[in-house]
């Protein structure tokens, strides 16, 4: 089975799956890790150099090249890659999508002082901004688990349960 998780900064798909690709014995792949590995340049670079059009374009080829060669896989997409283009139908047609949700202020408080993370040096307004526009794309996810309060042990039990539900329909 192929599995996104997708959701905003912070949100835990880094976290979540390696653990439960470690949990399914199958390879985990991080979007934004595979991008700076086949560029050799860190994320910020490329929003600096290349711009973020070239790098919403390369994240969408790079999950199309992902899943073209795995017929099971975790992949963990960038937060904005779901509401760029027509990402999310192309994510929904080749994977089983899901939604880590978080409120905002929990986010916030887990990517504000990221440097890696070249958006948050928006502000926290601008920054709460963007999760509000790419909300209604997260939603159109096959599932959304919300993670509030929750382990990633507890989050991953809960995604292991929808997902032998889906596999039985």
């Amino acid at each position: 089975m192929k599995i996104t998780l997708i959701g905003f900064m912070g949100a835990g798909k880094t976290t979540i799956g390696k653990e439960l690709a470690e949990k399914l014995n199958v390879p985990f792949i991080d979007i934004d890790k595979e991008i700076e590995k086949n560029l050799s340049l860190p994320i910020p670079e490329i929003f600096e150099k290349l711009g973020e059009t070239f790098f919403r374009k390369t994240e969408i080829e790079t999950f199309k090249a992902i899943t073209t060669r795995f017929n099971n896989v975790i992949v963990s997409s960038g937060g904005g890659m779901p509401a760029f283009d027509k990402n999310m139908e192309i994510l929904k047609e080749n994977s089983v999508t899901i939604y880590l949700k978080a409120d905002f202020e929990t986010l916030w408080s887990r990517i504000k002082n990221d440097s890696n993370r070249p958006l948050v040096k928006l502000g926290k307004d601008r920054v709460k901004e963007l999760f509000e526009k790419r909300k209604p794309f997260y939603k159109r996810a096959h599932m959304t688990i919300d993670t509030t309060g929750k382990t990633p042990l507890e989050i991953i039990e809960t995604i292991e349960k929808k997902l032998k539900e889906i596999r039985k329909t």
